[in-house]
């Protein structure tokens, strides 16, 4: 699979060798993010449904029911803006955004 990636991100060479570096260094930094969060809220995703599954009183019952639709919301929140860079990480070193277009000029 990385030769195929490789092979396929190889094809642009337009891309600052700076920016090429600051990619690479967020690709190494977000991938241990993604997990730790991804874990943490795993964790408190069963903590809240447990503490949802005891609660006796109506009231305890609907504040479980929102922390764990905050926790919900946060992983997918998450999940998009690791996507986002991504993306934006591929769409760069494809040239689908041309980044030497306007970093030539100055």
């Amino acid at each position: 699979m990385n030769f195929l990636l490789s092979t396929l991100l190889d094809t642009a060479n337009n891309v600052p060798d700076w920016l090429q570096t600051i990619l690479n260094a967020l690709v190494n930094f977000i991938n241990p993010i993604l997990i730790v969060v991804s874990v943490a809220g795993l964790v408190y995703a069963i903590v809240v449904g447990i503490r949802f599954a005891k609660a006796d009183d109506k009231n305890e019952r609907e504040e479980a029911k929102q922390k764990l639709i905050y926790v919900i919301v946060g992983i997918v929140v998450t999940i998009v803006l690791i996507a986002l860079f991504y993306f934006l990480k591929y769409a760069i070193e494809t040239n689908m955004i041309n980044f030497n277009s306007w970093y030539d000029k100055y």
